[in-house]
Order: structure tokens, then C-alpha cells, then sequence
């Protein structure tokens, strides 16, 4: 008895050394002759070694995987179409970690610690159809990425810590179809400039300046108009002109006639708002400032409300 027992419980040992660990699987599908891995809580990449080399998507989340090293996924270049390793802690990857993946067209690194996007993780990857790189800290984004993914479509890096970008970049992204870049420290100077060129490339794009989308024509004309570049605030000076001599219109029509004195007050209203403190600023420059606070101010007001808002 007692050596069946030990039979018994040897087997059982070997079973479980050839199953892998309970937070990784391999589920095939017959149907599509798709290959997917997946993995959770993870500390670092070795279980990768249990992958099959066919392996058509890699999925790796919730795991605390600090470093990506270089050549990491090589052995699956032939096959793997879509690599996930979202919520997986990473901080820094190696040059050349993605290098051979020439099959992937969906790369997904959401919810992460990134900072710096580099050219060299993109080498050969002109398949790329997705580049989910949003919930990180991602301050830069080396432009040379954008011209080595040819047939990029979905492009999103929303909630991260980009102050600068160079619109001109997206140029040469000519299958865009898709970006999200809300939740970035952008001056309204860099993200009017992408607007525009999203909206000449026919780009769908999330933003919570759309909330301000008569802004960005607004701009358009006094840029046409020769009130200098962006950013200068002459443009946003202008803008404000416009503004307050469109309001004034609207309290002035026939329908308001019956009240003259609502139309007075809405023309003094910027003088009535200037700090007592301040001398030198104009009616415009003033509402300018008042309206750069609003930008800034109403979307996080919109989402608390949201919390005690009926469902």
C-alpha cells in the first residue's frame, strides 16, 4: 500500500511540473488555428519558455515585471499577431526587445510605468495595425517611431505626461483611423496644431477639448486673419474678440429686445470680472485668462458631478 501510495503521489508531482503553474495556460482554437498564452502574476518573463513556438497572441497582466530584455519574444516571430502585457508593472524595455516580430499588428502596453517610447522597439514591426500605450507616465515619444509603422490604425497614448509633440509626425501615420490622447499636459498651442492635423487626415480622435470644438475654428480664422502663430496669445486674444462680439449678438437680438439692460450687463461682464489688482490687461486679454481657467477647471467639475449623477 504504502508504495502505490508513493506511485500515486510521484505521478501526481510529474503532472503538475508538466501542467505549468496555475497562472499560466494555453488554450487553442481549431476553428481559427489561433494560439494564445496567457499568464498572470508573474515576476518575471521565464514562463514564457512553456509558450508553444506557434503562439498566434501572448497575453501577459497583472504581473510585477519591472524590465523587458532584449529579444524576449523572438522565438515567436513567425506566428505571433498580437502581443498584450497590460498591468504588468513595466518600467523600462531594451532596444530591440520586439525585435523579429514582423507578423504583430497588435501591440499592447497599457497601464504601465513607461516614460520614454523608443524608435529601436519598432524596428521591422511595419505589420502594426495597434499601439496602445495609454495609462503610463510616458513624457516623449521619439518621432522616429511614426515613420516606421506604415499601416499603424489605432494609435492611443491618453493618460500620460506629454507636454510636447510634433503634429507633423502624424503625417506619415497615412492608415490612421484612430487616437485617443486625452489627459495630457499639452499647451493648447501643440494640441490645436494635432487637431488640425488629425482633422485634415480625417483622424477620429477622443478629446475632451471637443467640448471646445468651436474654439478650434475660431483659431483657424484669426490664424488666416494675421493675428500671428500658435502659441501667442494674440491668437487666443482673438478668439476671445469674437466670443464676446458673438454673445453680444445674441443678447442683442429681437427676441431680447424687450431687454436692453441684460445686454448692457452681458457686454460689461468682463470688466466686472478683471482683477482689482491688475492694470494692464485689456477686456480681451482678461476673458482670455478667465477662459483659459475654464479649459482647465470644467472637465475635472463634469466628472465629479459624475459620481452623484443618476445612472
Amino acid at each position: 500500500m504504502d508504495r502505490l501510495l508513493n506511485a500515486f503521489f510521484i505521478f501526481n508531482l510529474l503532472a503538475s511540473a508538466v501542467a505549468g503553474p496555475i497562472n499560466c495556460q494555453t488554450i487553442t482554437n481549431q476553428r481559427d488555428k489561433s494560439v494564445t498564452f496567457f499568464c498572470t502574476e508573474l515576476m518575471n518573463l521565464l514562463e514564457l519558455g512553456r509558450a508553444y513556438t506557434n503562439s498566434t497572441s501572448i497575453e501577459i497582466s497583472d504581473s510585477k515585471i519591472a524590465h523587458i530584455s532584449g529579444h524576449s519574444f523572438a522565438r515567436f516571430g513567425a506566428t505571433l499577431v498580437t502581443l498584450d502585457l497590460h498591468g504588468s508593472g513595466i518600467e523600462t524595455i531594451d532596444s530591440f526587445a520586439f525585435v523579429g516580430l514582423t507578423k504583430l499588428e497588435n501591440l499592447l502596453l497599457w497601464g504601465n510605468k513607461l516614460k520614454y517610447v523608443y524608435r529601436d522597439w519598432f524596428v521591422n514591426m511595419y505589420n502594426l495595425k495597434t499601439l496602445d500605450l495609454s495609462f503610463n507616465s510616458i513624457e516623449v515619444i521619439d518621432y522616429g517611431v511614426f515613420q516606421l509603422l506604415p499601416n499603424l490604425r489605432n494609435f492611443y497614448f491618453d493618460y500620460n505626461q506629454i507636454r510636447f509633440i510634433d503634429y507633423g509626425m502624424f503625417a506619415y501615420l497615412q492608415n490612421l483611423k484612430s487616437v485617443k490622447f486625452e489627459k495630457n499636459p499639452l499647451s493648447w498651442g501643440f494640441r490645436a496644431h494635432l487637431i488640425w492635423q488629425l482633422e485634415n487626415q480625417h483622424v477620429k480622435y477622443s478629446e475632451d477639448w471637443e467640448d471646445w470644438g468651436w474654439m478650434n475654428v475660431v483659431i483657424k480664422e484669426c490664424s488666416e486673419s494675421g493675428y500671428g502663430e500658435i502659441p501667442k496669445d494674440t491668437m487666443l486674444d482673438c478668439v476671445v474678440e469674437k466670443l464676446l462680439d458673438y454673445a453680444f449678438e445674441i443678447f442683442s437680438t429681437n427676441t431680447i429686445q424687450q431687454n436692453v439692460d441684460c445686454a448692457m450687463k452681458a457686454r460689461e461682464l468682463v470688466r466686472c470680472m478683471r482683477p482689482t489688482n491688475t492694470t494692464s490687461n485689456t477686456d480681451n486679454e482678461t476673458a482670455r485668462r478667465v477662459l483659459e481657467d475654464y479649459t482647465a477647471v470644467l472637465p475635472t467639475m463634469s466628472r465629479s458631478i459624475a459620481r452623484f449623477s443618476v445612472s
